[in-house]
């Protein structure tokens, strides 16, 4: 363009025929990229926001670069490259949603986020752009209540959860599994590989919050336990000028038939446990207890000094964690 643009030396904006003439060429090489966003649809979207002809034709690049700068994608809550949007229909004619990158063969991962989290995290987007770089399936969603599926976020329990995970795995069944679970995402993702363990075939768990909502309601005073016993219904808070979200008692109920602390697993496939030092959310002594409990002959933990529960700062760790886990598949599936 530089090269090519007389109009731009002598202080003038290139002329629409000009953009024209070259749209073919970026479109040929949006096609290499297998259409991974819609071409058409994104251009328009550039050539409407900007007047000007010569930001126009640069923000028509910022857009098809979107595939070589997916926070872009983030920042506007889109699918990554390469990704296919997939819905389910569950009970009460709610849908769930999310982004599936499918290479065709071998395991797919699938990441469970935590307590009001949704697909559009920093891991959640960290983890799917790793397995894009290298060529694995991978799969990202939204419980019900959350981001863009249906449903009430106060009827949040672990068993609804669990009927979200069940429904992804039929969804890509028969293929095998790798889930990745931070914080209660861990925990459901847990209880998922004790049910299916001819599909999960590795674990990797960011700081597990095994019996976190039990440990919730035991700390409240006992008039604020009583009230949520009547009432049905609390705020629950995320930290001091953390956003408010609405929570059934029904969900603490719920959680009591899920204690891995008294009812400890068995796990016989490859389990890697991630937690920070600095964790104030979920000390750390829970997954030392949970792995001195659970009977799990593979399973490891590994300590990130300094790191808080976000993981902030540990990108290179969790990576390292995904891929030793899913070398681990590779190498049992070989045998």
């Amino acid at each position: 363009y530089n090269a090519e643009r007389p109009h731009h030396r002598l202080g003038q904006k290139p002329p629409l025929s000009f953009l024209l003439q070259h749209l073919p060429q970026c479109q040929r090489w949006w096609t290499h990229t297998k259409h991974c966003i819609d071409f058409h649809g994104m251009l328009i979207f550039a050539l409407v926001v900007s007047n000007d002809c010569e930001r126009m034709f640069l923000s028509s690049f910022v857009v098809l670069g979107l595939s070589r700068a997916p926070f872009l994608c983030h920042a506007f809550g889109m699918q990554l490259p390469c990704e296919t949007p997939f819905q389910i229909e569950l009970a009460q004619h709610e849908v769930l949603r999310g982004y599936l990158h499918d290479t065709g063969s071998g395991p797919i991962g699938v990441f469970l986020p935590g307590f009001a989290s949704d697909m559009q995290g920093s891991k959640s987007q960290l983890l799917a752009q790793h397995a894009q770089r290298l060529g694995r399936s991978w799969l990202r969603f939204d419980y019900r209540g959350i981001g863009r599926s249906d449903g009430d976020f106060a009827g949040l329990s672990i068993s609804r959860y669990l009927e979200d995970v069940e429904a992804i795995l039929a969804l890509v069944a028969p293929r095998p599994l790798v889930l990745v679970g931070s914080s209660m995402g861990g925990w459901v993702a847990t209880l998922a590989a004790q049910r299916y363990p001819q599909r999960i075939r590795a674990l990797l768990l960011i700081a597990p919050a095994y019996n976190f909502i039990q440990d919730y309601f035991a700390a409240l005073p006992t008039e604020e336990q009583k009230d949520w016993q009547e009432t049905g219904l609390r705020h629950w808070q995320l930290g001091p000028y953390g956003p408010r979200f609405p929570l059934a008692f029904g969900a603490v109920e719920d959680a009591a038939a899920y204690d891995l602390l008294r009812h400890p697993p068995r796990l016989a496939i490859p389990t890697l446990i991630l937690h920070g030092s600095a964790d104030d959310a979920v000390p750390l002594q829970r997954s030392f207890t949970f792995a001195d409990l659970a009977s799990s002959p593979s399973l490891a933990i590994r300590v990130l000094p300094g790191i808080d529960h976000r993981l902030q700062g540990a990108e290179r760790q969790l990576l390292q964690g995904v891929d030793e886990v899913w070398l681990a598949v590779a190498a049992a599936a070989a045998l």
